[in-house]
């Protein structure tokens, strides 16, 4: 009979060379022979865990640890398993653990400094990271990891130190190419993070985020044009149902009365179709008969936009056209550079008979000077005025929070209570824009008055009714920022450290939207710095002159 060491010696034989399913079975055997041998059970979760049976792999483990409380790589491994999970509260008492047994396991510091920085606990992180770092110099995953950390924190100089060691341990690893590359261009160091992206691809040719992120190092840079090319080949690579149109892609060249269909990709953000939208009157310019799909949400709102002649949702069948292309892909199909962004505002209109209640009262400063011009807009369920608070004769449109499923909503939303500051200015009445999960926020007390108006906006020409109504919204980085921009409304938007391309970098002003004024964050999650300079910036405009008001 083949003893149980032998059985173990077999099975980790078959373990290092791969052969998963013939090590389990062996360290099977072995545990039947001595079936509280920690090392075995360990094993056997280890074999389990690199076959993607995670729930088998903890429970090897955990009994691995019942028998032997201070196993070090068993309490290690189910912290990976719990993180997996999403449990990092139990993950952080398992990486603990193994600490406690081994304090110098520079694999289990880096481990914990990740959860931690999850957590929120940056300077806890830090110091694990730099204790790994202590016991291991060369351990690439501390450096990375420590330079998130450092970067999260603003310092991107001691961030960027740590990429290029971390990137320099691994020359053929394309994401330590994309730390540092993407910490560069967060520093405005645009030709560097280039170069980076460059080598990388070299190395890694088909890397979809490292193409994204030369992409947008070429648009925040202010080279549209490469940025809009790149750009249009790499939606294709990442389109997970690509459009299977017969019809071609229209070339940029005159359409002579031919249907064109302009549509909002899969997976694109309201703020980029109003962005874009704002081609249609150009390709009907050119001759083209233009149809739109759009989010639902958009249909009414795109009708007042002047050259489309039919608006369709998104899903719904679509009519006979003879060439399509992306909203997406104007700009690249009609060669926009910087200096040549369309930026005629509003493209979005109101009609001032729009603009009147069932009563024919019309609403706030605009309508009541009879100014408000352009396509007729569809009938709004608003059909009232927005009235002002007593002593108060400016009224505000407010929005902190954008998509919660976006990627970044993190760094681009603002959390309600950083709004406060500015929200005490007295004289003026706030209007709650903000929908969605983050409306949840909104609280109020004696010293806040805000009139919660969304219940009312079913849709973005509801928001646009009352968007026109108001003398300024005050926004972060969201659709309602692009609206309020493409009615031509003044509009303030808060940016985060790193923003979106289309904002670009350091400039207060934007070539897409010329009512728009821009606050940007000094450094990452500074949102109460942005909202005092926003307080301040209120504050000066409404001591002007009436005559000299301008909040743009």
């Amino acid at each position: 009979m083949t003893s149980a060491t032998e059985l173990l010696n077999a099975a980790i034989r078959h373990h290092q060379a791969g052969q998963l399913l013939e090590a389990e079975r062996l360290y099977q055997d072995a545990l039947l022979q001595q079936p509280n041998q920690p090392q075995v059970l360990y094993l056997l979760g280890l074999a389990n865990h690199q076959r993607g049976n995670l729930e088998v792999a903890m429970q090897w483990y955990r009994r691995a640890i019942a028998l032997q409380p201070n196993y070090t790589d068993a309490h290690n491994n189910l912290g990976v398993l719990l993180v997996q999970q999403g449990n990092l509260q139990q993950a952080t008492i398992h990486y603990q653990a193994a600490l406690q047994t081994n304090p110098n396991n520079p694999r289990v510091h880096t481990n914990l400094g990740v959860i931690l920085q999850q957590l929120g606990r940056i300077q806890d992180a830090i110091a694990h990271y730099r204790a790994a770092i202590d016991l291991e110099p060369n351990l690439a995953a501390a450096h990375t990891n420590l330079g998130h950390a450092l970067k999260e924190l603003g310092q991107l100089d001691a961030a960027i130190n740590h990429y290029k060691i971390a990137q320099q341990l691994m020359p053929t690893n394309p994401e330590a190419y994309r730390d540092l590359g993407d910490g560069l261009q967060e520093q405005g160091r645009f030709e560097e993070a280039l170069e980076i992206y460059n080598r990388a691809i070299a190395i890694a040719p088909n890397h979809i985020e490292l193409q994204g992120s030369r992409i947008r190092a070429l648009l925040i840079s202010g080279n549209l044009q490469d940025g809009f090319t790149e750009y249009d080949r790499w939606r294709l690579t990442i389109a997970s149902h690509p459009r299977p149109f017969t019809q071609p892609v229209w070339d940029g060249t005159p359409l002579g009365g031919q249907f064109i269909l302009l549509y909002a990709e899969a997976g694109s953000g309201m703020g980029d179709s109003i962005q874009f939208i704002r081609y249609a009157p150009l390709v009907a310019r050119l001759g083209g008969r233009v149809i739109v799909e759009c989010q639902p949400a958009l249909v009414r709102l795109f009708q007042s936009v002047p050259g489309i002649e039919q608006v369709i949702p998104a899903g719904d069948p679509l009519p006979e056209f003879t060439v399509q292309a992306s909203l997406m892909s104007l700009p690249r199909i009609l060669g926009t550079t910087l200096e040549t962004i369309p930026a005629d505002i509003p493209y979005l209109m109101l009609k001032r008979s729009q603009a009147l209640d069932d009563e024919g009262v019309c609403g706030v400063r605009e309508w009541m000077s009879g100014s408000v011009s352009g396509i007729p807009f569809p009938h709004s369920p608003i059909s009232y005025p927005l009235s002002p608070m007593p002593h108060s004769s400016f009224n505000v449109g407010i929005a902190w929070g954008g998509n919660p499923e976006h990627s970044h909503d993190r760094d681009r939303s603002c959390p309600f209570r950083e709004f406060l500051v500015f929200l005490k200015t007295p004289g003026v009445t706030f209007y709650n824009l903000q929908k969605g999960a983050h409306r949840a926020e909104l609280v109020t007390d004696s010293t806040v008055t805000i009139m919660d108006i969304s219940h009312q906006l079913n849709d973005f020409a509801d928001t646009a009714a009352a968007i026109i109504q108001l003398d300024l919204v005050i926004t972060v980085d969201t659709a309602i920022a692009h609206l309020a921009g493409a009615l031509g409304k003044p509009v303030w938007i808060l940016l985060s450290a790193a923003p979106d391309w289309r904002w670009l970098m350091e400039r207060l002003d934007s070539p897409w939207y010329p009512t728009a004024r821009l606050f940007r964050q000094k450094h990452r999650h500074d949102w109460a710095g942005v909202c005092q300079q926003v307080a301040i910036a209120l504050q000066q405009y409404l001591n002007q002159p009436v005559e000299q008001v301008q909040p743009d």
